[in-house]
């Protein structure tokens, strides 16, 4: 598991939630990310720039898409932002980033930061994948480029400590 996430194989991996996630919970998450890492583009689906103080708004639209990405010093250092919606409270978020942006050796500090996130969202569902474009929600993790998910692992606590689910 650990070794997938981190392997540089030319692809990038990606973070998704239940299919949908409410536009309060898509706020709440750039707070988040905004609090930890630096906004440096922000677009909407025509490729106009979206200023930082207007993403929360441009979220309330009725429909959209925005692309936000950031930079920090926190790992992952590069990440990606994506929420696609047509109505309200029906947000799909994808959060991108390439294994060589994590810091090696901090597995249990990545698992941290996506019990926060899971957490935040509210979401039932998690999925921590290798980008594939045809990966589906209704593929779970049965899948073989899904690293791990809420089938296979539990993120336990807000500090994020992880025990596995047992295999049936």
């Amino acid at each position: 598991m650990e070794s997938s996430l981190y392997e540089v194989d030319g692809s990038c991996r990606d973070i998704n939630f239940s299919e949908y996630i409410s536009t309060s919970s898509a706020c709440s998450l750039i707070e988040f990310i905004g609090a930890r890492w630096e906004l440096t583009r922000a677009l909407d689906s025509e490729g106009e720039q979206v200023e930082r103080g207007a993403l929360a708004d441009y979220l309330g639209r009725r429909e959209g898409t925005l692309l936000t990405v950031w930079d920090g010093t926190p790992s992952p250092r590069h990440l990606q932002a994506w929420f696609h919606w047509t109505s309200i409270d029906q947000v799909f978020c994808e959060l991108t980033f390439f294994p060589e942006d994590l810091e090696a050796g901090r597995f249990d500090d990545f698992l941290d930061l996506v019990a926060s996130l899971v957490k935040l969202v509210q979401s039932r569902e998690y999925y921590v994948r290798v980008e594939n474009a045809s990966w589906r929600h209704t593929d779970g993790g049965s899948k073989p480029d899904v690293i791990f998910s809420h089938e296979s692992l539990t993120l336990l606590g807000l500090d994020g400590r992880a025990s596995e689910k047992p295999h049936n």
